[in-house]
């Protein structure tokens, strides 16, 4: 389904008129931009263009000579080429040089568009995941080579000190040593637990519809000694909803983000207070607590995997607590965000838009 912009690039008046009709009636909510070169196309650089349609011949340049241009400017669209004759070799070429497929004006209808439309957009959005996999894989593996390697080697060191210590007698040494043994082996298996949970973050089973504050309540529990070790207040304004989700991820998610407002605690005690409100699609959660604040330098970088504050270098954890919220929020088709008008604190949002029927689903539990 294309929910946003769609590129007519064609020279033909004509020819745009006729498929500015036929995406208007196939996709009313997209939006319909027209470009007859190349230049006039490029001047679209600012907007999101989920599809395009492009001629082959175009005056002064061929349609393929402008692919490369335009997956720089638009990395995630879907391009289709065009002509007004049918050419196997043309179509080998756009299918090579990275178009979604190819097309000849003469079989331009409106079924014919919505396949493309639909196939082109389902291989596409297949290829950026396995990319944003093959990424991930590479900050895993760095990941691992890195952080695993210091406990590792003190691990190996204090094996032969306990050893050598052991056998001088030193009972005392051993016992302290046998402690930072353990320190080191927490820190592994910490470091495994989290790559572990950021790769699948996400439970089997169907989605639920369950009360907002069961959710909070099983988050809450997670953390319970942290809040308590920390004197942490916790205020809540749920309205009594039912969230349409996968519980035990959106737990996860308000664990790992009720975590991060107790470890990023400024000088006072920890208040975090967690609402919820309806939206005409969904959910959406706000978090905000009173502790040091996100810098506005990191606050669209924080959701990446791996990327922490230069200033919480000091504090435990990987750096991956809240690209696991982004992964769980994208899973219900939602997104989050941290709140760039808040100066004292931090707020983070985050939206919940499973496209279910929630009385079906509470018939048939």
């Amino acid at each position: 389904m294309v929910e946003k912009n769609i590129l007519i690039v064609d020279d033909d008046l004509g020819d745009r008129k006729l498929m500015r009709r036929h995406f208007a009636s196939l996709y009313p909510s997209a939006t319909i931009l027209e470009a007859e070169n190349g230049d006039a196309a490029l001047a679209f650089s600012g907007e999101e263009i989920e599809v395009i349609f492009l001629d082959y011949l175009l005056p002064g340049v061929s349609g393929l000579d402008l692919l490369s241009s335009f997956f720089r400017h638009w990395p995630r669209s879907v391009i289709f080429i065009m002509t007004g004759q049918g050419d196997e070799e043309i179509a080998k070429s756009a299918i090579l040089s990275g178009a979604a497929d190819y097309i000849a004006k003469s079989s331009i209808n409106p079924g014919a568009l919505h396949r493309m439309i639909g196939n082109g957009l389902q291989v596409a959005r297949m290829r950026w995941r396995i990319e944003e996999h093959q990424k991930e894989l590479q900050q895993f593996s760095d990941v691992l080579v890195h952080d695993l390697r210091a406990p590792i080697r003190a691990i190996k060191f204090l094996s032969d000190q306990i050893l050598e210590d052991f056998e001088a007698g030193e009972l005392d040494e051993v016992k302290r040593e046998f402690d930072l043994m353990k320190r080191s082996v927490t820190k592994m298996s910490d470091l495994i637990e989290r790559l572990a949970s950021h790769i699948n973050p996400h439970s089997e089973g169907s989605p639920e519809a369950v009360p907002a504050e069961s959710l909070v309540e099983s988050a809450c529990m997670a953390v319970a000694q942290d809040i308590a070790n920390s004197d942490a207040t916790i205020e809540t304004d749920l309205q009594d909803l039912d969230v349409l989700c996968f519980p035990p991820d959106v737990s996860q998610l308000l664990q790992n983000l009720i975590g991060n407002s107790i470890k990023y605690r400024s000088g006072s005690p920890p208040k975090i207070n967690i609402s919820a409100r309806t939206l005409s699609d969904g959910v959406q959660f706000t978090i905000a607590d009173n502790g040091i604040g996100v810098p506005d330098e990191y606050r669209d970088r924080i959701f990446e995997p791996f990327k922490r504050l230069q200033r919480s270098s000091d504090l435990p954890g990987t750096g991956l607590g809240l690209a696991t919220c982004a992964k769980i929020a994208k899973r219900h088709n939602g997104e989050i965000w941290c709140d760039a008008n808040v100066s004292d604190g931090t707020t983070i949002h985050f939206t919940l838009r499973l496209r279910h029927n929630i009385e079906s689903l509470t018939k048939r539990a």
